[in-house]
């Protein structure tokens, strides 16, 4: 298990997420190189920004510092229970900038999606089957109906007979 950090952002993936966790301290690391090239790997190809996969690091370090709790003994108190909300808090801070300057796919989130302003990007909700149907009305497939046919009631489309014809196909009564 490794940790290296150049010290320069902007020389790899890995140095710019840790620059914006802040794991840039050799005597106390947070994450190791394999676990950022985890996160790296699983979220990069999907957010495409060191911005969410930092976030998405901060939860992994909140989840962390959870079981830690807060101990007090001798008038000497340690507050461990805290980073936990201070890395939720990072967490959502570096997925507000994300948002903010637009980074990799625009994020599409629900919130977004169903806000009074139109975001143009965003495909239209595709509905199912019957979402238009008025069940008060009944039944409303009657079956196959040509408009060339001059008496098609009396064809027995209308009565179910010939309701799944095809098209293609004359209706014999």
């Amino acid at each position: 298990m490794t940790w290296t950090y150049s010290g320069i952002p902007g020389t790899s993936l890995l140095d710019e997420t840790r620059f914006y966790i802040q794991d840039t301290d050799q005597s106390f690391p947070l994450l190791t190189d394999e676990e950022m090239n985890f996160l790296l790997d699983t979220y990069m190809p999907i957010y495409g920004s060191t911005l969410a996969v930092g976030a998405m690091a901060c939860e992994v370090l909140a989840a962390r510092f959870a079981r830690d709790v807060d101990t007090s003994a001798d008038g000497v108190s340690v507050s461990l229970g805290s980073l936990q909300q201070r890395y939720n808090d990072l967490a959502a801070s570096l997925r507000d900038q994300y948002k903010e300057i637009g980074s990799g796919e625009l994020a599409h989130t629900l919130d977004q999606m169903f806000s009074d302003v139109s975001i143009y990007e965003i495909e239209p909700l595709v509905f199912g089957v019957g979402f238009m149907d008025n069940y008060r009305a009944g039944q409303q497939d009657f079956g196959y109906y040509a408009p060339g046919e001059t008496n098609w009631i009396e064809s027995g489309s209308a009565t179910g007979s010939a309701a799944y014809a095809s098209p293609l196909k004359s209706v014999q009564p």
